[in-house]
């Protein structure tokens, strides 16, 4: 899933599932929103999203998607996917219109789905905490590289506070996620798409996820299409029978990272009640305005990081969106 998340607005699907932020905001403004997202990180992406919050030809276009396609990170990833010249100017633009009905298509048929291996730096060393060996499932696994703990060993750039334990000392007796459209990680164009997801400029993020999609497709993960806002409680339930059928030994853990975010409030309240209702261990990576009751018990947020990562409901970190920056909690 998209890390991206307004400030100050809930992401909530309507009965369309449909983010209204998204099919409602005017294109200059989107767009002027994501320069500042990007700022940061992605110099680049911060120009070139200024500069089509200026140019109208390409708001006639983008304003004529459909709901969530409108999302910005879609567009300018698609650009990336197809080797646009990237450049604010009248190249860019040219370009954009000479292959709008390929990017159109792109656009509308490939979420963002971004699967980002950085937070394994965070969920790894609390995996670890956990009596091994484990049995994951994962909600909004994307292509399931999160379901990789064991066999991608993360650190933060920059940590501080003790972790619950050592991240590289933890073992998987059984994997499989769920996802309403999984991606195959054995096709290059689903690598190529979730490498172009990645912002221009957070190369350290480019190449995790370069050597993560190797790992990956040598013994992908398994992860089934399921939707959470149809029947979660015996959506999830049915996933955690299967992984202990298949590894009774193991300590079954359900686990999401930004996912719950992409649904309305009330879907939120009932997965987290299947999870609950299965017995497993609940491992939660989410924006604090979507887990409030949680972060409310975490103290004040860092600047950096307004990301909670917490275990059974009890927060142990807080993080940066993509993991890069962690301060861990005291239990």
């Amino acid at each position: 899933m998209s890390s991206a998340t307004p400030p100050g607005t809930r992401i909530a699907r309507d009965e369309t599932r449909v983010s209204r932020f998204f099919a409602e905001t005017p294109i200059p403004e989107l767009y002027r929103w994501f320069a500042e997202e990007t700022r940061a990180t992605s110099p680049l992406w911060e120009a070139v999203s200024f500069w089509i919050a200026r140019e109208p030809t390409l708001e006639r276009l983008l304003d004529a998607l459909p709901g969530e396609a409108r999302q910005p990170n879609r567009f300018l990833a698609a650009l990336r996917f197809y080797d646009a010249p990237l450049q604010p100017g009248e190249t860019l633009r040219d370009w954009v219109v000479e292959h709008w009905a390929q990017l159109r298509a792109t656009i509308i048929s490939r979420p963002t789905q971004t699967n980002e291996p950085g937070r394994l730096a965070v969920l790894g060393p609390i995996l670890a905490s956990l009596p091994q060996p484990l049995a994951l499932l994962e909600l909004g696994a994307s292509a399931g590289l999160c379901l990789l703990p064991d066999r991608l060993p993360l650190r933060p750039v920059d940590a501080t506070g003790t972790p619950p334990a050592d991240g590289r000392r933890l073992s998987v007796a059984a994997r499989l996620g769920v996802d309403r459209n999984p991606l195959d990680i054995t096709r290059d164009d689903t690598r190529r798409w979730l490498r172009a997801l990645v912002w221009p400029g957070e190369e350290d993020r480019e190449r995790r996820l370069a050597h993560a999609l190797e790992v990956a497709a040598q013994d992908p993960p398994e992860v089934v299409r399921g939707d959470l806002l149809e029947h979660p409680e015996a959506l999830v339930g049915s996933l955690v029978e299967d992984l202990r059928t298949r590894a009774p030994e193991a300590t079954c853990v359900v686990m999401h990272s930004v996912t719950l975010g992409y649904l309305p409030r009330a879907a939120r309240a009932e997965v987290i009640a299947a999870i609950a209702g299965t017995g497993a261990r609940w491992l939660a990576f989410e924006d604090a305005r979507v887990l409030p009751e949680v972060a409310a018990l975490a103290g004040v947020a860092p600047e950096w990081g307004k990301f909670v990562a917490a275990l059974d409901g009890a927060p142990l970190a807080w993080s940066q969106a993509h993991g890069r920056r962690v301060r861990w909690l005291s239990p």
